[in-house]
């Protein structure tokens, strides 16, 4: 019987192997599919900005405008390495640190709503644009105390357990992802789901092998 046991737990564990491999190309492909997303939209949303507040703009003179356009665009540059680096956590990525203590859902998405666990630090990556907001007087600041009345606060609280850690700039409005980003993230997900419910079952036959174990030594003592 202990042999049947190693044998599936063996099988088990070839099959999680190869869904983990499957997974880790998908988190190579979502962090290309949101540093694409990311360099597009510096520029965008910058854009936006200097649109919404055109009295700002024409009063900043060529050469300052000139200077945050080439900011905005050495960030954009930037963005893969911004991205690889926010996306980079093993906490953030099941299938580099299996637990069995995870939700089966936190890769889902529904509808505009996207799993925070990534999310959070896309927001996080995308809030480096505030910096450069802030520094030519768009309304935004990522600190907590704000120039003048009725800026933007784009900028993260941090936790508990962060006792001395400053906020870290943040982006706190509507963000949809690309179709790309969607795509893949949908697809991790289904693999993360097969993979979760495969690791219960390895720890079960595991816990039940001790179990068979402990019992064993009992009766032969």
């Amino acid at each position: 019987m202990s042999e049947d046991l190693d044998l599936s737990i063996q099988s088990k564990e070839a099959e999680l192997k190869q869904l983990r491999q499957r997974m880790e190309e998908l988190r190579g492909q979502f962090i290309s599919d949101t540093a694409k997303f990311a360099a597009k939209w510096f520029e965008e949303t910058a854009q936006l900005y200097v649109t919404k507040k055109p009295e700002v703009t024409i009063n900043m003179g060529k050469e300052r405008l000139a200077a945050m356009k080439q900011k905005v665009i050495a960030l954009a540059r930037n963005a893969d390495t911004l991205i690889t680096n926010a996306l980079s956590g093993a906490k953030i990525w099941w299938h580099q640190n299996p637990s069995k203590e995870d939700s089966l859902y936190q890769y889902q998405q529904v509808g505009t709503r996207f799993p925070e666990l990534i999310d959070k630090p896309i927001r996080r990556a995308l809030g480096e644009l505030g910096v450069i907001l802030e520094q030519y007087d768009y309304g935004v600041t990522v600190g907590v105390y704000a120039k003048e009345p009725y800026m933007e606060y784009w900028y993260e609280r941090p936790s508990d357990s962060e006792t001395f850690a400053l906020p870290r700039p943040y982006f706190p409005h509507l963000l949809v992802w690309s179709d790309e980003m969607q795509r893949t993230m949908t697809r991790y997900d289904a693999i993360y789901k097969q993979a979760f419910t495969l690791f219960l079952d390895i720890q079960k036959l595991k816990e039940e092998k001790k179990r068979r174990q402990a019992s064993a030594l009992w009766n032969a003592t």
